[in-house]
C-alpha cells in the first residue's frame, strides 16, 4: 500500500458545483464499496461457521499431533546420539524483533494532534473522529505505515478552515475530496485483502465443487481425518521407541520439558 499523500488538484475554473458533484460521487462509490466489503466480510463468516467445526478444528489437532512427533523424532535423535549434544551452542539472538514501539510512537503522536476534544467545530469534530477511527483500525492491524500516511496527511491540512466565503467552501470540498478519495483507496485495498485470505479461497473452492457436485468440506473432512489417522500411528510409533531407549527421556517428552 502506498504512502504518498492523497491531494486532489482542482482544474482551473472549476467551480464549487463542479467540486461538490465529484464529492458527491466519491462518497456514493465509498458506500458502495463499504457495502461490498460488509456482504463479503459476513458472507465469510457464515462459511467459517461450517467450515471451522468441520475442518478447522481437525487441522489445529493435526498441527498439534505434528508438533509432538518433531519433537519425539528430535529426542530420540539425540537419545541415539549423544555425543550431538557436546556440538557449541547456537549465539543467542541479540536483535529480536519486537513489534509495538514505533507502532505505539506513532499512534500517540497523532492522537495528540487528531483528539476530537481539540475541535473548534462541528465539522472538525467529525473529521477528528474520522482519523481518529482510521488510526485506532491501523493500530489495530499493526500497520506503521499506514499510521504515518494519516499523521503526514493530518499535517497537510491540520488547520480548521471557518467561514462561508466562497475560498473557504472550496477549500472544505477539497479537502472532503482528499480524504473521500483516501477512504476508496482504503476499502479498495481490504476488500483485495479479503478475497486473497485463505479462508475466501477455500470458500471460492468450495463454491466450484458444489457446481460439480461435490462437497469439498466434507471432502476436506475425510482427508484430514485420515492424516490424523497417520499421524497418530506414527507418534506410537516413535513414543514406542522413546520408551524401549530411555522411559524417562519418553516422560520428559510428554511433558514438554525437552
Amino acid at each position: 500500500m502506498t504512502t504518498a499523500l492523497v491531494r486532489y488538484e482542482p482544474p482551473l475554473g472549476d467551480t464549487l458545483f463542479a467540486r461538490r458533484g465529484l464529492l458527491l460521487d466519491l462518497r456514493r462509490k465509498l458506500r458502495a464499496l463499504e457495502d461490498e466489503y460488509n456482504a463479503e466480510a459476513a458472507a465469510l463468516q457464515q462459511f467459517e461457521r461450517r467450515y471451522k467445526p468441520a475442518v478447522g478444528a481437525r487441522y489445529d489437532e493435526l498441527e498439534r499431533l505434528r508438533g509432538k512427533i518433531d519433537r519425539a523424532w528430535d529426542a530420540l535423535r539425540r537419545g541415539r546420539a549423544p555425543q550431538a549434544e557436546s556440538a557449541p551452542p547456537e549465539e543467542p539472538e541479540t536483535d529480536i524483533f519486537r513489534p509495538g514501539g514505533e507502532l505505539r510512537r506513532l499512534f500517540r503522536a497523532l492522537a495528540r494532534r487528531i483528539h476530537p476534544d481539540l475541535a473548534v467545530d462541528d465539522e472538525d469534530r467529525v473529521r477528528r473522529h474520522e482519523f481518529m477511527a482510521e488510526a485506532t483500525l491501523a493500530y489495530r492491524a499493526n500497520d506503521a505505515r499506514r499510521l504515518q500516511w494519516l499523521l503526514e496527511h493530518w499535517e497537510a491540512q491540520r488547520s480548521s478552515i471557518s467561514g462561508n466565503d466562497p475560498h473557504a467552501l472550496l477549500s472544505r470540498t477539497d479537502r472532503q475530496i482528499a480524504w473521500t478519495r483516501y477512504r476508496v483507496r482504503e476499502m479498495h485495498a481490504a476488500i483485495g485483502e479479503l478475497h486473497a485470505s485463505s479462508l475466501a479461497e477455500i470458500k471460492r473452492e468450495a463454491e466450484a465443487a458444489r457446481g460439480m457436485g461435490r462437497n469439498l468440506i466434507l471432502e476436506l473432512r475425510k482427508r484430514v481425518s485420515s492424516e490424523i489417522d497417520a499421524a497418530r500411528r506414527e507418534l506410537e510409533r516413535v513414543r514406542q521407541a522413546l520408551a524401549d531407549l530411555d522411559p524417562e527421556l519418553l516422560r520428559m517428552v510428554e511433558e514438554n520439558q525437552v
